[in-house]
């Protein structure tokens, strides 16, 4: 009767542990890489020409919310380049989800309430707590895990000027790799690090050579990149897109 009344305990610590790692109210974030600073222009010169590029694999309607951010600031989008006084260049690079590896810490901090309270009974229930706490820390922590997605969008902001500059673009080139990484799934997440579930292979580029091209035009450059995130238990991707759609586009267009 003691044994079962220690399991019953490693239960019920283990889950008010690590019930409060479940966020149960959405939480969302916004950022940029770096600041970009435009010159003000009079209100006749806020024309726009968008362009949004989506190689993240996912549906995202970026590009609606975004000229919808913009027009709220007061400026005109057009469909011609050469018309525009600004043209905003963006390509959705990522539109997925991670993990919270709550799990293995939840297994961890369950081994120990339950070692805990096998303790009076000798060795044999020590161990026996142990394992149970170790279980049932680890599915509790598995049920309450935050579902994160995250929007990564680079973003490119030209301003025509009145006068030709000169600019310099440089790129690398090396040879590439592909290596093996562990894949996503119950077992892997339960007693290991946040994982991808895309698949099992990672890129590396292994960057040597380097080469520049010098050309002048009327337009001044900046390049920023901007990632979003959405938090919550149970958050689906149909879910979330929507969230960090508004996000994104609200932070792009705060650049004007």
């Amino acid at each position: 009767m003691k044994k079962y009344l220690s399991l019953a305990l490693v239960g019920a610590l283990s889950v008010s542990l690590f019930t409060g790692c479940a966020t149960t109210s959405l939480q969302t974030q916004a950022k940029m890489t770096r600041s970009i600073f435009l010159d003000p222009v009079k209100k006749e010169q806020k024309t726009v020409y968008v362009v949004v590029r989506n190689t993240s694999g996912q549906e995202v309607n970026l590009e609606d919310k975004l000229i919808a951010q913009l027009r709220k600031k007061g400026y005109k989008i057009v469909d011609d380049p050469e018309a525009a006084k600004f043209v905003l260049m963006t390509n959705i690079l990522f539109a997925n989800n991670l993990k919270e590896a709550n799990t293995a810490r939840g297994a961890s901090a369950g081994g120990v309430v339950g070692a805990a309270a096998g303790a009076n009974g000798g060795g044999s229930d020590t161990l026996v707590g142990a394992i149970a706490g170790a279980v049932v820390g680890g599915l509790v922590a598995k049920a309450t895990e935050d579902e994160i997605f995250r929007m990564v969008v680079d973003v490119v902001v030209r301003q025509k000027i009145d006068q030709k500059v000169t600019t310099t673009t440089g790129n690398t080139e090396g040879q590439a790799s592909i290596s093996n990484q562990a894949r996503a799934g119950f077992m892997n997440e339960f007693s290991g690090p946040i994982r991808s579930k895309d698949g099992a292979g990672r890129l590396n580029d292994a960057i040597t050579n380097s080469t520049a091209q010098t050309y002048q035009t009327n337009y001044i450059e900046k390049k920023t990149r901007v990632f979003a995130e959405a938090v919550k238990m149970n958050l689906t991707l149909a879910e979330a897109i929507p969230v960090l759609e508004d996000k994104v586009s609200k932070s792009i267009a705060g650049i004007f």
